[in-house]
């Protein structure tokens, strides 16, 4: 009778282990076969499209900023970093930011006449894009004031800004 307790737990504990295994190689694979549970896939077509044009955007904009060809910016960018590059040209970043917005806005404005977006839906990117710059503006004077009032420190503000790039 003890034997037969033993082995039942030796079982119990073998199958807890493969069990407790196999859900973990489900966790790291990000699949479980026949349960319908599928990972998300990183980079997928619309995301890889909207890179490359977010990308394309971006050197067209330096482009005009500085009379280089685009050609001649994407060669740079090749080997450079955006920053490096934005420096090494004269560029400012709020000028730059601002040329990228207006040129977002433009392609939006583009989407709703071409009927890939609706009216409803330019509103809530537009309403997103507003917010965002809110947050960032709001964010930035409640940093530069906890510096004056002495409630953070610059290495502190530097930690709360956003990372340059």
């Amino acid at each position: 009778m003890k034997k037969k307790h033993i082995t039942i737990s030796c079982v119990l504990v073998v199958c807890i282990i493969f069990s407790g295994l196999a859900f973990a190689d489900t966790q790291r694979t990000g699949h479980r076969k026949g349960l319908g549970y599928k990972q998300h896939q990183k980079g997928g077509s619309l995301q890889l499209l909207a890179g490359y044009q977010q990308k394309n955007l971006r050197v067209q904009v330096l482009s005009e900023m500085t009379g280089q060809s685009v050609e001649a910016i994407q060669l740079k960018l090749k080997d450079q970093r955006m920053g490096i590059v934005m420096q090494e040209m004269s560029i400012n970043r709020q000028a730059f930011g601002n040329a990228m917005q207006a040129k977002v806005r433009e392609r939006i404005k583009q989407a709703v006449a071409d009927g890939s977006i609706t009216p409803e839906q330019e509103k809530e990117i537009l309403l997103k894009i507003d917010n965002r710059i809110k947050r960032r503006e709001l964010m930035s004077k409640l940093i530069e004031k906890g510096i004056e009032d002495g409630t953070i420190t610059r290495d502190e503000a530097r930690m709360l800004m956003r990372r340059q790039r």
